[in-house]
């Protein structure tokens, strides 16, 4: 039996909609904002150049994957398994990543402010020339996290979130300490 990888490519599609899908293997100068790949499942799949803004990637599995130069903003990756991928000068603001399990992932020169990493796994992730201005690390454990050259000017972590660093630290990198003092 043979298996057909579908690519998607030079394409403006307006609500695409597209659940328990298996066999999504690039995306490529796309405009697909609003749309839905719902509990799809996308293992080493190439996204670039591509606007996917205000979708839903919620309970995905999208492991080994690179997301170069794409405007994921305001999307949700909630539930979803996102290990040892690659996030390649992307915009990902506001982005909803809530409870996803981004280990041994790297984002790079990536804007993410605003982003919701709340109750994230994020061991051995590591974080280069990126932008998390108010990122909400609440209740995610950073201590196997890198940061190299980031603003974390008013990132969000609470008396839940393991740091890298201490306390004292974070605040003077700006990061803001959500609960009591």
């Amino acid at each position: 039996m043979s298996i057909t990888k579908h690519c998607i490519k030079n394409k403006k599609i307006d609500f695409f909609k597209l659940e328990n899908y298996e066999s999504l293997k690039s995306i490529n100068n796309c405009h697909l904002s609003e749309s839905t790949f719902n509990s799809s499942k996308m293992d080493n799949i190439q996204v670039s150049n591509s606007h996917l803004a205000s979708s839903n990637l919620e309970k995905c599995n999208i492991k080994k994957a690179h997301f170069l130069n794409t405007n994921l903003e305001m999307s949700s990756f909630a539930w979803s398994n996102l290990k040892s991928n690659k996030f390649d000068k992307d915009n990902l603001s506001r982005v909803n990543f809530q409870f996803v399990d981004l280990s041994h992932s790297k984002l790079i020169d990536c804007k993410a402010t605003e982003t919701d990493f709340r109750w994230s796994r994020l061991n051995h992730t590591t974080f280069i020339n990126c932008d998390l201005k108010g990122a909400n690390f609440s209740n995610s454990d950073l201590r196997n996290v890198t940061f190299e050259n980031c603003d974390l000017k008013s990132a969000i972590f609470n008396i839940n979130t393991r740091l890298p660093f201490t306390k004292e630290h974070a605040k003077k990198l700006g990061m803001n300490f959500n609960g009591i003092n």
